[in-house]
């Protein structure tokens, strides 16, 4: 069996007492990646920064086990989490121009966290810095170093960000949203470029999408997330080729998909997270909702290499 590299176990985020989390259980093996798909507020993005180790009380409330490798997230000391981000955990953020410090060049932002983690000197950060920009395909790395993010294109600025996230080569890569803030054009060698640099480092990845055509494409696993629950989760092939949960039949109905007559798209908006309906969340917005979704919040059940959080499945 292979060991997995992220555990997460009845695990709550609260903030300011709502639960922006509930309950959240799932696994990522070793070597595997994995696609968090769902609206805008589901929770995608909150659980991959809480792996990170960025959501920590006070400011949020956390209940349950939240493990990457042997480390505890949810209870490890904030040393011991600085010393996993970058090293053990590296991150893609959505919007490069935006995460990248105008004041420095790309050779500052490489060199950075293989000074932190890795100790090297400043030769060896240049003639790694070097290597690392080759590796994700930027022409003339030598000239780039000396560059400031404003004077790169969008493209160029995310490869950079891919770099920087692959620097120390960490166990886990997590990226959110890579390619959102990209031209179409480029949006495909973004994804592809991030995956084989996993694949080649023999890593796990967490992609939070809202595009179900390209999770098919790049994850090996699916978790389908709905106002901060998972409603399905397993083989992104089963799941999202024959999904068993309304919400994500849903969301296969509402993306544009050739030879498609019509878009069905889910009625309503996703509530508020101080205003949650009881029993099933997604309940206001179901087509099969009952009276027993309405009172009592559905079980996870396994269904074949899957698990669905529905009582009409």
């Amino acid at each position: 069996m292979t060991a997995n590299l992220l555990s997460v176990e009845h695990f709550t985020l609260r903030r300011r007492g709502v639960a922006v989390l509930d309950d959240v259980t799932i696994q990522l093996p070793a070597g595997q990646t994995l696609a968090l798909i769902g609206e805008s507020g589901a929770g995608k993005s909150t659980l991959a920064f809480a792996a990170l180790g960025l959501l920590r009380p006070p400011e949020v409330g956390l209940e349950g086990r939240l493990m990457v490798g042997d480390i505890d997230v949810a209870s490890a000391p904030e040393g011991e989490l600085r010393a996993l981000r970058g090293r053990r955990i590296g991150l893609i953020f959505q919007d490069a121009s935006a995460a990248l410090n105008p004041c420095f060049t790309v050779l500052a932002h490489l060199s950075e966290p293989l000074r932190r983690h890795r100790r090297l000197s400043r030769a060896a950060c240049r003639a790694r810095a070097i290597e690392l920009l080759e590796s994700v395909g930027i022409a003339d790395p030598q000239a780039r170093l000396a560059a400031f993010p404003h004077e790169l294109s969008g493209g160029m600025q995310q490869r950079v960000m891919i770099a920087i996230a692959l620097a120390c080569e960490p166990e886990l890569l997590i990226a959110d949203e890579p390619t959102s803030a990209l031209d179409v054009t480029i949006q495909a060698q973004i994804m592809v470029l991030i995956l084989e640099r996993v694949r080649a480092l023999g890593a796990s990845a967490i992609f939070v999408l809202h595009d179900l055509a390209l999770a098919a494409q790049v994850a090996d696993r699916v978790a389908v997330m709905y106002a901060g629950q998972i409603v399905e989760e397993g083989p992104a092939a089963e799941v999202l080729n024959h999904p068993q949960h309304p919400y994500t039949r849903g969301l296969r109905a509402s993306a544009i998909e050739f030879g498609a007559e019509r878009l069905e798209p889910i009625p309503g908006v996703v509530p508020p997270l101080s205003d949650m309906p009881g029993g099933c969340r997604f309940a206001p917005r179901c087509k099969l909702a009952t009276t027993e979704c309405g009172v009592g919040r559905p079980p996870r059940v396994e269904r074949g290499a899957s698990s669905i959080a529905c009582w009409h499945a």
